[in-house]
């Protein structure tokens, strides 16, 4: 006999003995049971109804020792500060919170051609490079107003939806540990304006300048390993945050192309974009709109507008 999702969690919660309710609706003649099933059941059986107790909530599973082996040629290296505090909060949010990943392929060709166009006056005038993160950044503080619930904090019993929008991107240094500096209110910003303020945190990252505010107050993240040529990454959440995109390399590719003349296959600078939720924050097809959404907003915005 099936039983709907919305039945199985009503039986959880009230505690009701199953084999009970199966019996009770087979003398009925119900072949499938639904929430008002299970309430009628509970209602007609009353005080009387032997409610199963619920089990206690496992304790945390301490990290079992690990007894390293080291040959005398092998070299012990001991983690940095940065290391080990990398390790311990990724460790920890992994083991605590229910990470979905959902990813999708992304257009980039009408950005590339406003970049091409904009970088050589931008590195000019700023000394630096006008890559696509700043334009991923733009289009994700843009959708993040119209998904507040992704654009939030939670300590798994609340969720807390942020006022401001303010992008952590996550820096490598030098292969010696991560650091994510935080781009305030990065939805008051052009693209141009987002490439100089990226620039400074960088390059404050990576020379050890970041203070306590450049750190603070993240209500999403970005994750960019594109400059590598990867083409598929799953990060792990920056708790309390609720979520964090990934961004790997664009590269031109054969695509079909949908015209008013028919179908073509032509050449399009093509990448995917991923996002790594909390399941406890928001479901799956509230990610999938946010991405779906993401995509439209880099394919079609006018990108022109943002160098005035």
């Amino acid at each position: 006999m099936r039983v709907t999702p919305l039945a199985r969690r009503l039986i959880a919660e009230q505690g009701i003995d199953l084999k009970g309710l199966l019996a009770d609706r087979r003398t009925k003649g119900v072949d499938r049971i639904a929430m008002k099933d299970v309430q009628a059941y509970a209602a007609a059986r009353g005080a009387t109804q032997p409610v199963l107790p619920h089990p206690a909530p496992a304790a945390p599973v301490p990290p079992v020792p690990v007894s390293l082996l080291v040959g005398p040629r092998d070299q012990v290296v001991a983690y940095s500060s940065v290391r080990q505090k990398t390790a311990d909060r990724l460790a920890e949010n992994w083991r605590t919170i229910p990470h979905v990943f959902q990813a999708l392929e992304v257009d980039f060709t009408a950005i590339d051609t406003v970049r091409k166009l904009q970088k050589d006056a931008f590195k000019a005038e700023h000394g630096l490079s006008l890559t696509f993160l700043p334009f991923i950044t733009k289009a994700i503080s843009v959708v993040l107003r119209e998904y507040p619930e992704i654009n939030a904090r939670t300590d798994g019993t609340r969720l807390i939806r942020c006022a401001d929008i303010n992008i952590g991107i996550a820096v490598d240094l030098s292969h010696k540990g991560l650091v994510v500096p935080v781009l305030h209110n990065a939805d008051e910003l052009t693209v141009p304006g987002i490439a100089r303020r990226l620039g400074r945190l960088v390059e404050k990252a990576r020379t050890g300048k970041l203070g306590a505010d450049d750190m603070a107050g993240g209500t999403y993240s970005i994750t960019n390993n594109g400059a590598f040529g990867t083409q598929f990454t799953a990060p792990i959440i920056n708790a309390p945050q609720v979520a964090i995109l990934s961004s790997d390399a664009i590269r031109l590719r054969p695509a079909v192309v949908s015209t008013s003349a028919g179908d073509f296959i032509a050449p399009r600078m093509l990448g995917m974009v991923g996002q790594s939720f909390d399941h406890r924050a928001f479901d799956g097809a509230y990610s999938a709109a946010f991405l779906s959404r993401l995509k439209s907003v880099l394919e079609t915005r006018n990108w022109d507008q943002e160098f005035g």
